[in-house]
């Protein structure tokens, strides 16, 4: 009985957790909300409003678990906040494309949030990640096993000794321009992306464990072999047979 009660008890607790976990994020989707449409709010160029809710973004992600993760990330992505947006040069104002979005400037736009480390290491496994915009993101050393990433842009993302075993990858960018050319980015300043040819796009995938990944293009296929390393080539269906290490190592 006593062993009974001790399990209804952790039942209960994991389920008034996942409530006020709940809450707890509808409370910051409204908060993000107010200072998007507010008129002079963070879609603008008030730097001040954006470090607040990449502050706030970053305490709760670092306190949710899986789930909650991937409600934050879709919300963001969703609302194009994690996109880099073109500005108008004067007031900070993100131009209209004209068909009910926003233009965007891969080289000079300002990203609302910028994930920057904040899902470094963390758990998202299982998650719905279907056409999000991760890019640039550090997601080095993540468990991303099972997660649905159909879709979404990983260019540039730091995917190193993330675990994406099992993941869903079909239509996810890896890179700009042609797989012939495309490779990692590059942190040196000195040395920026050209979304041209390619070139210091791609995703950063060394060491990544990619077992069990369906839905993999052949061009991707081609750039995981290329630039993951000679572990992580092991992992890739299909296999590597044809394809030489530019890696390296």
């Amino acid at each position: 009985m006593a062993w009974r009660q001790n399990q209804i008890s952790e039942q209960l607790t994991g389920q008034q957790n996942r409530i006020t976990q709940q809450q707890t994020i509808d409370a910051y989707f409204q908060g993000v909300s107010d200072l998007i449409l507010d008129p002079q709010g963070q879609l603008e160029d008030w730097p001040l409003e954006r470090a607040i809710a990449q502050a706030r973004t970053s305490a709760l992600l670092g306190s949710s678990d899986s789930d909650g993760r991937s409600q934050i990330i879709r919300f963001l992505s969703s609302a194009n906040l994690l996109t880099p947006l073109k500005r108008d040069g004067l007031l900070g104002r993100p131009i209209l494309d004209g068909s009910g979005g926003y233009q965007v400037d891969l080289e000079q736009g300002v990203r609302v949030v910028n994930l920057g480390t904040m899902l470094a290491g963390k758990d998202i496994h299982n998650a719905d990640l279907r056409f999000s915009d991760l890019s640039g993101c550090n997601l080095y050393c993540a468990d991303l096993h099972g997660c649905n990433l159909m879709g979404a842009n990983l260019s540039e993302t730091i995917l190193a000794g993330a675990n994406l075993q099992g993941a869903e990858l079909g239509s996810v960018r890896l890179f700009y321009g042609t797989v012939d050319m495309a490779s990692p980015r590059d942190r040196d300043p000195n040395f920026p992306p050209d979304y041209q040819s390619g070139v210091r796009t791609g995703a950063v995938v060394e060491g990544a464990n990619f077992r069990r990944v369906s839905n993999l293009s052949e061009a991707d296929r081609r750039y995981l072999c290329a630039w993951c390393g000679s572990k992580s080539r092991r992992t890739i269906p299909g296999g590597c047979a044809h394809v030489p290490n530019l890696l390296g190592r």
